[in-house]
């Protein structure tokens, strides 16, 4: 992938739909080094970053696909890469152009293999992506710089959820502790990411108050639906770290955040305490992800979703 990347010219870089830290991270810190390389580098994303990380799109070029304006370049870059997503779909509305692309197709991501891509850089055993494109960049011998740093720091701390998931391990602190020596700023990037509006927080205040739990208290739930969103005027990026805030309750296992999308799908985002795996739960659903954090989509109406992963999700408790 290394050569590949060194060789090529023209770049597209993409993460998943409701990007995250890690998936922006990555694609902020790559297009840094590329563009350092001088190599034309584009970054398309499904929707526009969201504000507590629109810090790290300083200065680059980070824009919101559109098909007229963006096809043509996608269909003629040399490569295009996928970032903390195992195949296309994943990106959103971008999808279908990426499979039409005729360079070199590479996925950088520490979910399981899809076998989308052309060239696969993939660890399940990575604290984050933003992991990968550091080692990307040792095998490149990029100089990597403090801007690179604090794009590769962010996506580190956002797939621990601050040092607090499961994945917090020595590696994971080993690899924090690198990039600060690089010159990553922890205080920067934390502030940035703690930052929120008001609106933001009065969503989730709307969403903590309809939590309900069931379990003897090991299950939680709660809902975003579009009414939410549309009275606190804040779109589904809005909602991340939720399902993580109700992991936190004492005595919870698994954590479930609904949330409502146009068009009457329902994103399911799943959340579990060790033992318990939430994985399999998700793949049932059609989704995937990590043995705590997994995720899936579901057609509507809400209030069947919720029964459905309910009975679920009460289910693999059952048997703990």
């Amino acid at each position: 992938m290394a050569e590949n990347l060194r060789h090529s010219q023209a770049v597209i870089l993409t993460t998943h739909r409701d990007a995250d830290g890690d998936g922006l991270g990555a694609e902020a810190a790559l297009s840094l080094a590329l563009g350092e390389m001088g190599k034309d580098v584009l970054v398309l994303n499904d929707e526009a970053t969201p504000p507590h990380y629109r810090f790290l799109e300083d200065g680059l070029l980070f824009q919101v696909y559109r098909p007229r304006r963006h096809d043509r370049l996608i269909h003629s870059a040399t490569a295009a890469v996928l970032l903390d997503a195992a195949d296309s779909e994943r990106a959103g509305r971008i999808s279908a152009a990426l499979n039409r692309a005729t360079g070199k197709r590479i996925v950088i991501d520490h979910h399981p293999p899809r076998g989308w891509s052309d060239i696969e850089a993939v660890d399940t055993e990575a604290t984050s992506t933003t992991e990968l494109v550091l080692r990307l960049f040792d095998k490149l011998r990029v100089l990597i710089t403090p801007r690179m740093a604090d794009a590769l720091y962010t996506g580190v701390v956002a797939d621990t959820d601050g040092f607090r998931n499961a994945n917090s391990t020595e590696r994971a602190h080993a690899l924090a502790a690198r990039l600060v020596s690089l010159g990553a700023r922890p205080e920067r990037v934390s502030q940035a990411l703690a930052a929120s509006s008001l609106r933001r927080l009065k969503l989730e205040a709307d969403f903590l108050g309809r939590t309900q739990a069931a379990a003897g208290g090991r299950l939680i739930w709660g809902v975003v639906d579009q009414r939410m969103l549309t009275q606190r005027r804040q779109t589904p990026a809005a909602t991340e770290g939720f399902a993580d805030r109700l992991l936190h309750v004492e005595g919870t296992q698994v954590a479930v955040l609904f949330l409502e999308e146009p068009g009457g799908v329902i994103r399911i985002s799943l959340r579990s305490k060790d033992p318990v795996r939430v994985d399999e739960l998700a793949r049932s659903l059609g989704g995937g992800g990590h043995a705590r954090a997994a995720g899936a989509r579901l057609r509507g109406p809400l209030a069947s979703a919720i029964r459905r992963v309910r009975a679920k999700a009460r289910s693999i408790l059952s048997v703990q």
